[in-house]
């Protein structure tokens, strides 16, 4: 039976926790590239990750002062609309949710309708898995 010192045992743990940190930060770092803002602060669209029951999910924001009628579409890679809908809210806030493995692009577009207003927001989904199994004789 091989027998393990303290020091190797600090610097798994030592290593170990590095690689947790990095993984950590990276996660944050991509959240916080997950969200497009218009240039005069009028829409918002934000990923805001995945559920627990592997749904994609994303919040858009929009603010209509006037409170005038806009569209929202919800469009897929081929360009077809996935969703549909009329609003008039004065700060029309909504979370939408699909299932990760149906889509690998959506566009987002919010048009003004009669107001000169029009929004499009792409979104590239690119899902991957990595696996790191280690094996080790004890």
């Amino acid at each position: 039976m091989k027998t393990t010192s303290i020091t190797t045992i600090a610097k798994r743990f030592f290593a170990g926790s590095l690689l947790a940190a990095a993984l950590f930060l990276s996660v944050h770092a991509n959240a916080a590239a997950g969200t497009a803002v218009s240039a005069d602060n009028k829409v918002e669209v934000k990923y805001t990750g995945v559920d627990k029951f592997n749904q994609l999910s994303f919040n858009v924001k929009y603010s209509n002062p006037n409170g005038n009628a806009f569209y929202l579409t919800v469009l897929d890679e081929n360009g077809e609309a996935l969703y549909k809908g009329v609003y008039s809210d004065k700060q029309f806030d909504k979370t939408f949710k699909l299932p990760k493995s149906e889509v690998s692009k959506l566009t987002f577009v919010i048009d003004g309708g009669k107001e000169a207003f029009k929004q499009k927001f792409d979104v590239s989904i690119k899902t991957e898995v990595v696996e790191d199994v280690v094996v080790s004789k004890s």
